[in-house]
C-alpha cells in the first residue's frame, strides 16, 4: 500500500515563468548583444538533452558547474560574439533561477498536495536539482505541506540511480512498496522509479496533469 507520493519537482510541481530562452536572451542585453529566443531556446534544449542522455554529464550531480556548461552550450548555439563575458553572465543567469519569483506553479499544485494530507498520506519532493531549490521552495507556501525533500546535489546521486531513491526511504522510513513518484521525464523518473521498486505515474501536460497521474496510481 502506497504510504508516501514524492513528486519532480521542475516540469511536474514547478514550471519557469517564461520560456527559458527568453530569459536567457534578456539577460544578454545588459551585456551588450541582444541574442535571439529562439537560437537560446534551441541551445537550452539540446543541452539539457544531452546532459540528460549522459553527453554533458562529466558532472555527477548537477550543480553550479554543470549548468555552466549548459548556458555556455546554449550561448555557442545562438552564435554569441567573441569576447562575450561568459563568467559575468553566467552569474547573473544563476541568480534569476534561485529567486521564487522566476518559477511558477501548475495550478493543481497546492491542491492536490493539500488533499493527500488531508487523506492521510505523506508527501515528498525528490528533484534532480540544485541547493537553490530549497530557496525557491520558499515562495510557496504549498511547499510546507511536503514532509520530505531530497535534492540531488545534497544528496551526491541523481534520478535515475537507485541511491537516490533508498535516501528517500530512509529518510522516511518507508520501504519500496511504499513509495510512488509523480514525474514528467521517462528516463529519470520512470525508469528510477521502476528499478528502486516503486510505483509511478508521469505527468504529460496538457492531456495528463497531478489529478490524472494520482488517478493512475489508484490515488
Amino acid at each position: 500500500m502506497i504510504r508516501v507520493v514524492f513528486f519532480d519537482a521542475g516540469g511536474t510541481l514547478l514550471r519557469t515563468a517564461e520560456p527559458v530562452g527568453r530569459t536567457y536572451a534578456r539577460f544578454t542585453e545588459a551585456f551588450g548583444w541582444r541574442s535571439e529566443e529562439a537560437k537560446m531556446e534551441s541551445g537550452f534544449r539540446a543541452a539539457w538533452d544531452l546532459r540528460r542522455k549522459g553527453g554533458m554529464r562529466a558532472d555527477a550531480v548537477l550543480g553550479r558547474e554543470g549548468w555552466k556548461k549548459i548556458v555556455e552550450f546554449s550561448l555557442q548555439i545562438a552564435e554569441a560574439p567573441a569576447g562575450f563575458p561568459l563568467e559575468n553572465y553566467f552569474h547573473e543567469v544563476y541568480e534569476h533561477f534561485a529567486r521564487p519569483d522566476a518559477w511558477r506553479a501548475f495550478p493543481e499544485t497546492e491542491g492536490v498536495l493539500l488533499d493527500l494530507k488531508k487523506r492521510g498520506l505523506k508527501t515528498g519532493l525528490l528533484s534532480n536539482w540544485d541547493s537553490r531549490l530549497r530557496k525557491v521552495l520558499q515562495g510557496f507556501a504549498w511547499s510546507e505541506q511536503l514532509d520530505l525533500v531530497v535534492i540531488s546535489a545534497e544528496a551526491g546521486s541523481e534520478k535515475p540511480d537507485p541511491e537516490i531513491f533508498r535516501l528517500a526511504e530512509k529518510k522516511g522510513g518507508f520501504r519500496p512498496e511504499e513509495c510512488a513518484l509523480i514525474g514528467d521525464d521517462p528516463m529519470s523518473d520512470r525508469r528510477g522509479a521502476e528499478e528502486a521498486g516503486w510505483r509511478w505515474s508521469l505527468v504529460d501536460r496538457p492531456e495528463c496533469g497531478l489529478e490524472e497521474a494520482l488517478a493512475g496510481l489508484s490515488l
